[in-house]
């Protein structure tokens, strides 16, 4: 037990030394600092939803057009974000591994951690500043719709982990993942509901990508009993272990194919 808690304690000390190089390296001490964490998503979000209420109807059908785009743009900043920032992660960092106590799987973390908590950051604030102004309610079921938001968390840490092995592995994935990332953007549900496609073609979708039933859990806490939603926990969080178990022993291999940059 003893021992247990000394490599908690060392552990703590790596992530939280990592947490700080990597917010000095990105942001420094000037201007904002640290609050560029949530404020540079917000910086792509705000003209988006803004132009969005100005080229379509308040209500599209049957819902509030700004908190419907709000639910799932904030979403899929995270993700883009977090999965794209974990490319060459580790060559990157590759000097740090050099320190006993540093692993690949904590600079992935260091990084992709970080997106991933300004991501959720900017969603927290972003609803604070458009409910101050009446642009969306409260949301219907709020333990649901937090949910839905950390399970659009782990499928983004998930895919990233995935990303940053591969990206070790082979140059390759730099390059199709950002027609891939453009490919998954009308896919992920962002733009649609569950219940909007055929019976057929929604089982598939339900089934294959976890983000779309992320983003009815969402919707279902932020709408209530105004929609109809689909998702089943039980499963999305089978299909996250998986995808995280996979990522984590990706990484975990990824010294072998090291190459450092210096």
């Amino acid at each position: 037990m003893a021992n247990l808690r000394r490599a908690w304690a060392v552990q703590k000390q790596v992530m939280g030394a990592l947490f700080m190089r990597e917010i000095q390296i990105r942001w420094g001490r000037r201007n904002l600092g640290f609050a560029w964490l949530f404020a540079e998503p917000l910086v792509f979000a705000f003209p988006v939803l803004g132009f969005w209420s100005i080229i379509r109807s308040p209500f599209d059908h049957g819902l509030p057009v700004m908190p419907f785009i709000w639910s799932g743009y904030l979403p899929i900043l995270m993700f883009r974000h977090t999965v794209s920032r974990a490319l060459y992660v580790i060559r990157s960092n590759g000097a740090m591994l050099y320190h006993r106590s540093v692993t690949p799987l904590d600079l992935v973390i260091s990084r992709c951690g970080l997106e991933m908590m300004g991501g959720l950051a900017a969603t927290a604030f972003s609803f604070v500043i458009l409910y101050m102004f009446g642009a969306l309610e409260w949301p219907r079921d709020l333990p649901l719709f937090l949910l839905g938001n950390l399970y659009m968390a782990w499928w983004s840490f998930a895919v990233a982990l995935l990303i940053a092995a591969g990206s070790e592995h082979s140059d390759i994935v730099e390059h199709i993942w950002m027609p891939i990332s453009y490919i998954y953007l009308p896919l992920s549900g962002f733009m649609y509901l569950a219940v909007w496609l055929p019976a057929s073609i929604r089982h598939l979708a339900l089934t294959v990508l976890p983000s779309l039933q992320s983003y009815e859990m969402i919707r279902a806490g932020l709408f209530g009993n105004q929609i109809q939603t689909f998702y089943d926990t039980g499963y999305l969080t089978g299909a996250l272990a998986v995808l995280s178990l996979i990522g984590l022993w990706l990484v975990r291999d990824v010294r072998r194919h090291l190459e450092l940059e210096f």
